[in-house]
């Protein structure tokens, strides 16, 4: 199976509800120089103007309201990201309940309307490029030996039209013959990336609302722990360094994600599908 359902309690643990982590809060933040400056413009703009309407506000509600109002105005810089990363961890459960895929407990509710299921999907990398925009056609893209020099404080194509290159990446899952399953996905395209090959094996989160994961309710970022570790993906849904402890101290999950990834690739069959 290339399907390995989560128990709630370690779900709880490995998708962020709550506060933002590090990596969630350095996404709002900005990776490039020019996103952390528009950033500090957006916060300085806000900070300046909430704590300016503030002063005014205090005559019509009293200082005590208005004081509070214009603290947060003035610390928006760390309450900002804080408010965006807590809304965007909602959106991807979108306030659901998290339940145990083995549970029988609820059986008086609709399967759909008991909360949702994860878990560990694991495949392999069998498609991975760079493009212009996601809806490229495959006679545009681009391989990734052509961005050895690439980096995302000098992408070209954001200097040109205010949009960076994106990378394009397709995982697939051959364990069910010929009914494989696949995932693409694009992200941001970053020089993390330029050390993904056709092959290595990937793991990512589904959510979905049924026990058999037939209809898909979420995805998270992937992690290629083969290529550095890296993880693709433009938003960090999953507290990495958690996930990351997993697979080491689990010797048999890490077994089963080579198994089901890498290890169902024949060199042979790889050159078959796929050529650069």
């Amino acid at each position: 199976m290339a399907l390995l359902p989560i128990p709630r309690e370690s779900l709880r643990e490995i998708i962020t509800r709550n506060l933002p982590t590090p990596d969630q809060y350095a996404a709002y933040w900005g990776r490039t120089s020019k996103e952390q400056y528009a950033f500090l413009f957006e916060s300085f703009g806000v900070s300046f103007l909430g704590v300016f309407v503030c002063y005014f506000l205090s005559f019509a509600v009293g200082q005590f309201v208005a004081t509070i109002l214009g603290m947060i105005a003035a610390f928006w810089v760390v309450l900002g990201p804080e408010v965006k990363a807590y809304q965007r961890n909602w959106e991807l459960t979108g306030g659901r309940d998290l339940v145990d895929p083995w549970t029988d407990e609820d059986d008086f509710y609709d399967e759909d309307k008991r909360g949702l299921y994860g878990a560990f999907y694991f495949g392999s990398i069998s498609h991975v490029r760079v493009v212009e925009n996601p809806d490229s056609p495959r006679d545009e893209e681009y391989s990734l030996n052509e961005f050895a020099d690439y980096s995302m404080e000098t992408d070209e194509m954001e200097r040109i039209n205010g949009l960076p290159y994106k990378l394009r990446l397709r995982v697939s899952d051959q364990s069910s013959g010929k009914n494989e399953r696949q995932l693409q996905v694009h992200a941001r395209m970053s020089e993390e990336y330029l050390d993904l090959e056709v092959g290595m094996p990937v793991c990512a989160v589904l959510l979905s609302t049924t026990q058999t994961f037939e209809t898909l309710a979420g995805l998270t970022d992937f992690y290629i722990p083969d290529a550095g570790p890296c993880w693709v993906g433009d938003y960090p849904y999953l507290d990495r360094p958690v996930v990351e402890k997993i697979f080491l101290r689990d010797t048999d999950l890490w077994e089963e994600m080579r198994e089901e990834g890498l290890g169902r690739w024949g060199v042979e069959n790889l050159n078959d599908y796929y050529v650069d």
